[in-house]
């Protein structure tokens, strides 16, 4: 039976950069990926620069989309429209997660696609993990395992299976549309409806040849998903067709929870999930640096890796719990949503921004403020 001192669970951010980490330091690791890679995201592949001190490597531009996205528009429930510039990052999720499975494989992460973690048990020797892939199923030893395999992960769904409900408990759906109409390339266009989206803002944006034109909601999501295309198709006289309809259904309890004596989650897994922002990725790669600084730590002779892991992520866990709070209030009617966009506001958040990038350049990379604030 191989052994191991870590095994991560999730080849998307979390689980890749965890790995790299990890295996940077020392640590003989194993990354499975459930899927064959490249493999496709439902998710907006769009973040803000400082997002590439967190990844720890400078995104080559062949791994980013054609358009650049620079500018961002907002469109409140009365129509108002608030202009902005903000450089992002654009990328496909296949491509980039791709991309930073190579990255760890050069870091000596010995790595596994169509390979899924179906179970594992703890004895005195550490873990038995059970990985199947397409030709065999194996039992595997390691220290430590790392959950970062999304909304639907197996690493939590055994640690805490109450969390899984039967019954979804949000959809996020995209439209895929190739054509043309009165959208700006390099602009990120987000509309803040509830008759649009209840969860969150809708999107649209382009990725290379592709407008992605999305939202989501906790019931009748294609309702929603097919009102919101239809007015940004008469909003921008869209002329073309739509190539592709695609979306992802949660079960997961949006609640935090980081794992339990040596097994880490991070990610989505861990329910680090922020609908205030609208991003994730950010905290999904952080969350991966840390649960592997944690395990790094404890093997170093310091406390157990969960203690370190909750100490390291308490300051996020707190800023993820106000926003929660902060966007069930703003999202209560289209009249508070309103109110929340008002000029002061989008003042003091764009001063805020303004702030912020300018000390994410100087500040170091687990000290990052992650943005929009």
């Amino acid at each position: 039976m191989e052994k191991y001192d870590l095994v991560v669970s999730g080849g998307g951010i979390a689980g890749s950069i965890a790995a790299r980490v990890a295996a940077r330091n020392g640590l003989k690791t194993l990354l499975v990926e459930r899927y064959k890679t490249p493999r496709n995201k439902p998710c907006s592949g769009i973040q803000f620069p400082y997002f590439e001190k967190l990844i720890g490597q400078r995104i080559p531009r062949e791994k980013l989309c054609k358009n650049e996205l620079s500018k961002v528009v907002m469109i409140t429930p009365q129509n108002k429209v608030m202009k902005g510039r903000m450089k992002m990052l654009n990328f496909w999720r296949s491509t980039f997660d791709s991309w930073l499975n190579t990255l760890a494989i050069k870091d000596n992460v010995e790595f596994q696609d169509e390979t899924s973690l179906v179970n594992f048990n703890r004895d005195q020797k550490g873990f038995k993990v059970k990985v199947s892939s397409s030709n065999e199923q194996k039992l595997v030893r390691t220290n430590y395992l790392i959950g970062a395999d999304g909304m639907l992960s197996s690493v939590r769904r055994k640690l805490r299976p109450q969390d899984f409900k039967q019954k979804s408990l949000g959809t996020a759906v995209n439209y895929y549309f190739k054509g043309e109409g009165n959208l700006d390339p390099n602009t990120l266009y987000m509309f803040y409806d509830r008759d649009f989206c209840t969860l969150m803002f809708a999107w649209a944006y382009l990725k290379d040849d592709h407008w992605v034109i999305g939202t989501g909601a906790n019931q009748k999501p294609m309702e929603y998903a097919e009102r919101f295309f239809n007015h940004v198709k008469a909003k921008y006289d869209l002329r073309g067709r739509i190539t592709k309809k695609e979306g992802f259904a949660s079960t997961q309890n949006i609640t935090v929870y980081l794992g339990a004596g040596n097994v880490l989650l991070a990610g989505d897994a861990a329910g680090l999930i922020d609908l205030y922002r609208g991003v994730g990725m950010d905290t999904a790669a952080l969350s991966g640096r840390l649960a592997a600084k944690s395990i790094l730590e404890a093997e170093e002779g310091g406390p157990l890796a969960i203690e370190v892991y909750q100490e390291l992520m308490k300051k996020r866990i707190k800023k993820l719990e106000k926003n929660a709070d902060k966007q069930v209030a703003r999202y209560a009617s289209n009249k508070t949503l309103e109110s929340s966009l008002s000029g002061w506001n989008l003042l003091k958040g764009g001063l805020t921004m303004i702030v912020a990038n300018q000390l994410n350049k100087i500040l170091p990379t687990e000290s990052l403020i992650l943005l929009p604030t």
